[in-house]
């Protein structure tokens, strides 16, 4: 029968093996457990702040919650773990299918120079608005 601790203890497992292939103990194994996923397999409320944590949250989702699909796309992996807005890592990217949720004045305040520049110009839904991203 599947289990979500199984999972964890297998990954787990793996992962000590290839540290200490001398053998583990007890603590060793406890340590590879926080490493499986990015960390998110041992802790999913950790918050998710780049590419690298979108895709380690949905292995563990996949992998070791075992009730999503593999290939999830990251503003799904997101969204589902409430993290979406304007420092959502794949909005930031530039692969947010809804970016006109957020206002080129909300992008700006939030992210401020470069960085607000940076995203507007991923995005040509801001375009049409006054101020072209470079002039800022």
């Amino acid at each position: 029968m599947w289990s979500e601790k199984v999972e964890l203890a297998n990954a787990s497992r793996k992962i000590a093996a290839e540290k200490h292939p001398e053998g583990f103990n007890k603590a060793q194994l406890i340590a590879c457990s926080k490493e499986v996923n990015g960390g998110f397999s041992a802790d999913p409320s950790k918050p998710i702040k780049t590419m690298q944590d979108v895709k380690d949250m949905g292995n563990h989702m996949a992998n070791i919650d075992g009730h999503y699909p593999a290939g999830m796309s990251g503003c799904y992996v997101v969204g589902l773990n409430g993290g979406c807005g304007i420092e959502c890592p794949v909005f930031l990217e530039g692969d947010c299918g809804e970016p006109q949720e957020f206002t080129r004045e909300d992008i700006i305040y939030d992210l401020g120079g470069d960085a607000a520049v940076e995203v507007l110009e991923k995005y040509n839904c801001f375009d049409s608005e006054e101020t072209p991203a470079k002039d800022l």
